[in-house]
């Protein structure tokens, strides 16, 4: 059967990621400008948050919104706007992520 998710992590240029995001039925993402597209759109979102936090401002603009995080991070938020390598050395924040989601049925 099938696959009804499809990862198009790095395949598309903006313009090919909007239009795939616009004919999702829901968007796994991270904390990105294609959330931000997804908030647009309207979609439902699933936003992956690491070294950032939502509290900070920067959640899809009028949308409702499951963060995924790992609870109970002492060292998080470490940064506004992200590293790419993290201070600590462990990168807790995404390596420890859960992602069984619960996603709406397909």
């Amino acid at each position: 059967a099938p696959s009804l998710l499809f990862n198009a992590c790095g395949r598309f240029s903006l313009h090919q990621s909007a239009s795939l995001v616009r004919q999702a039925e829901f968007v796994v993402s991270h904390d990105t400008g294609l959330m931000h597209i997804a908030a647009a759109f309207g979609k439902e979102i699933f936003s992956v948050w690491g070294n950032t936090v939502p509290q900070f401002g920067m959640y899809p603009y009028r949308t409702p919104f499951q963060a995924l995080e790992v609870p109970g991070l002492s060292c998080r938020p470490c940064s506004k706007i992200g590293f790419a390598k993290c201070p600590k050395g462990h990168f807790r924040c995404m390596r420890d992520q859960d992602l069984s989601l619960n996603l709406p049925p397909l």
